[in-house]
């Protein structure tokens, strides 16, 4: 028996995020506190980085692995498995059946798809506009014959015939998944139910059996293109990623895991790998960051939060408003537009990874977005690197400490990366090579302060009113650079930084997301038989997701004790494109008084979102899908308050050496962050190293640490 197991020190909860670079662990004990794993990320075999990553954490905690994963009750999971293989298109090799005449819509697309994720700049130019490939090939789509209108009524049956001959073809093509996209299948799914009936027959009778999707169960939600992608992309990465999951448990279950493996979803909340569906993952990772954000401003009672998570190869940004994070009911995934609801996380191309160049037109320097990712890597990390990126800048600069990167795990070549800045930045600058690296820095901090400014600024909200949260692997490296001149609230980071979305995703509850499409148009003066009419139509819906969720949650061994349910329903002013999640004051609606019940708390939310002058209850209402959350709890880590000791930090300095700041190399003192205590202040010069993470304070900044040991980065006071 270990001493930590003697101590009753014993794992509980694990969750773990696999990230472009590295993969974290954050495992929580039984007495609620926790230690960060980290490992490299390995993309050709997650697995491998997933286990490494979870026994440098066992590791620290001193048990041995029996005893580590028999005792834990949670692990779960986050990757961008799902969105890589959609970014390289390196999937499976589905076919499609599809209403007739609607053979090309993959092709064809909506205008927004071909310019959804270009910048400002580049959308008003309709020359850099450009189509998606499509995951499914023109010649692996069969129309068939059929046909519902609006109201879900039958128009033109099913033509089973054309359906057998279509499924006879695509095997023999050699599919290996089935996607069912019929028109206004959401309103009636039965020729959609049907067809993959036949589908399964004649694969009984080919002797081969493939996965059928069918967009009315993947995304029941109007809108034909969004529905047929979403259903593609399950089709196209589900079975690969799935598979992938199932040999993770399989092999936790051999180390002693008793579980269920839990996937972080989009949308937020775990649920288990066997019961989730891959395109749910596709955003798991990010989303932890806004699920922790969420977390900490319920600590501190905060209510407007930004998220921002700088990793290996993206910039993440979120806002939390009023304690409820956005939802986006029509995101992008590899530049597909979809009608899975996700937790609303705006990218950018920038993290220690991103790629710094001299562009051949401009001759100006340029970093990002192109990443080194995880292999090669940074130059300095000696894998085949060649391109100078962030990571080797921060480096060349003294900031990070090539004796102690991880904690001395990986070791790092100073040489190879300034070597790197002065063939390909700075002597074709003709700069020094501190003042290039110190100019990569400036360049890849500036679009990261703007990714901030341009998301709270495109809402219409204002910066003072925001908490900022830096967290991800090179947040605390970067975070006095991209908030300066930020004029938010407070910038807070945190000890666990490194692995925060981990953290994040640690705190979540237990959860599961439903939608579904109604018609349901309230006209301006409508009547109370009119009123309770639509009323009783959003009622029912609701019921129906109800038993939905609550058979999912039975499955996972919930009792209905166990389960709140949150209604929502997405409404929009008549005639308008875009609608709220709104969060229903009631559960049920028997009339007229109920459904104005649903209308004004989405007056209250439009007002809130848009300002009181801007409602428009005479253009009437229209609600066109409801929704459901499921919930659970589970057991989180706890942060415990710790009593204030005092300013003084000296005791935690391991040494002094240079930095480069603001063109000159200064005496930078580095200090030990495990050994930084409750009220101690940290002044500018200064870099504050832990074995995950290193935080860099610049002159005229400070650091303060609170009584949760939270990191309060300030203006020096003058």
């Amino acid at each position: 028996m270990t001493e930590a197991t003697a101590l009753g020190r014993r794992p509980v909860l694990c969750y773990t995020d696999v990230g472009g670079t590295f993969t974290d662990s954050f495992v929580v004990d039984d007495a609620g506190d926790f230690v960060v794993g980290k490992a490299p990320s390995t993309p050709s075999d997650i697995a491998q980085g997933f286990f490494a990553s979870l026994d440098n954490a066992r590791t620290q905690l001193g048990v041995d692995v029996e005893t580590f994963y028999s005792s834990l009750q949670v692990i779960g999971y986050g990757a961008t498995t799902v969105l890589n293989a959609v970014l390289t298109r390196r999937g499976g090799r589905p076919g499609m059946l599809i209403t007739k005449g609607f053979e090309d819509l993959l092709l064809m697309e909506r205008g927004k798809q071909s310019w959804i994720e270009l910048g400002r700049a580049d959308r008003i130019h309709p020359v850099t506009h450009r189509h998606q490939q499509p995951l499914v090939p023109r010649s692996r789509i069969r129309g068939i014959s059929q046909r519902h209108d609006s109201l879900g009524r039958e128009l033109i049956p099913l033509y089973e015939d054309e359906v057998r001959a279509a499924v006879r073809e695509l095997l023999a093509d050699g599919v290996d998944a089935l996607v069912i996209c019929f028109l206004w299948s959401f309103l009636d799914d039965a020729h959609e139910q049907r067809a993959r009936a036949i589908a399964e027959e004649e694969m009984a009778a080919a002797g081969r059996v493939v996965p059928v999707f069918l967009s009315s169960v993947i995304s029941p939600t109007i809108r034909e293109l969004p529905r047929a992608n979403a259903a593609t992309i399950e089709a196209f990465a589900g079975p690969s990623t799935l598979r992938a999951l199932r040999e993770i448990e399989t092999r936790l279950h051999e180390y002693g895991f008793q579980g269920d493996l839990q996937v972080m979803q989009s949308a937020g909340g775990l649920a288990p790998a066997k019961h989730v569906r891959a395109i749910d993952t596709a955003k798991s990772g990010p989303v932890g960051g806004l699920i922790g954000t969420r977390f900490i401003g319920e600590l501190y009672g905060f209510g407007n939060l930004i998220s921002t998570d700088v990793g290996g190869t993206s910039f993440d940004v979120g806002l939390v408003n009023d304690g409820f994070v956005g939802v986006n009911r029509e995101p992008t995934l590899g530049g597909l537009l979809l009608s899975i609801p996700m937790m609303e996380v705006h990218s950018i191309g920038a993290g220690g990874g991103t790629i710094a160049r001299i562009d051949s037109l401009s001759g100006r320097l340029v970093v990002g977005p192109e990443s080194a990712g995880a292999v090669p890597g940074p130059v300095c990390y000696g894998k085949g690197g060649t391109e100078p990126t962030t990571t080797d800048a921060d480096l060349v600069l003294g900031y990070l400490a090539p004796d102690n990167f991880l904690g001395g795990r990986l070791t790092v070549d100073v040489e190879a990366a300034r070597s790197a800045i002065r063939t390909r930045i700075a002597e074709p600058l003709g700069l020094s090579i501190e003042d290039a690296a110190e100019g990569i820095r400036r360049i890849v901090d500036a679009r990261m302060r703007e990714a901030v400014i341009g998301l709270v600024a495109l809402r219409g909200y204002s910066l003072e009113d925001y908490v900022l949260l830096g967290f991800g692997g090179a947040g605390a490296t970067h975070v006095a650079g991209y908030t300066e001149d930020l004029k938010v609230k407070a910038v807070l980071v945190f000890p666990y930084s490194a692995a925060f979305s981990a953290f994040g995703a640690a705190a979540s509850d237990y959860e599961h997301h439903y939608h579904r499409a109604i018609n349901t148009v309230i006209p301006p003066g409508a009547d109370e038989a009119a009123m309770a009419v639509r009323g009783r139509r959003v009622s029912d819906a609701w019921a129906r997701l109800e038993e939905q969720a609550r058979e999912q949650m039975a499955k996972e061994g919930f009792s209905d004790d166990e389960v709140t349910l949150e209604h929502l329903a997405m409404v929009r002013y008549g005639r308008q494109l875009n609608d709220l999640i709104v969060r229903s004051p009631i559960s049920r609606i028997d009339g007229a008084d109920g459904l104005r019940e649903l209308l004004a708390a989405f007056e209250d939310q439009y007002s809130r979102v848009y300002a009181n002058g801007a409602r428009s209850p005479r253009s009437g209402y229209e609600i066109y899908e409801v929704g459901l959350i499921a919930r659970a709890p589970k057991i989180k880590p706890r942060l415990d308050r710790h009593p204030l000791v005092g300013e003084d930090a000296s005791a935690a300095i391991a040494s002094v050496r240079p930095a480069y700041f603001g063109g000159a190399w200064l005496d930078t003192p580095r200090y030990r962050w495990p050994a930084l205590r409750p009220g101690n202040v940290v002044n500018g010069p200064a870099v504050v190293d832990d074995p995950t993470t290193t935080l860099v304070v610049p002159p005229g900044r400070r650091l303060r640490i609170d009584e949760y040991l939270t990191v309060w980065l300030e203006e020096s006071p003058r």
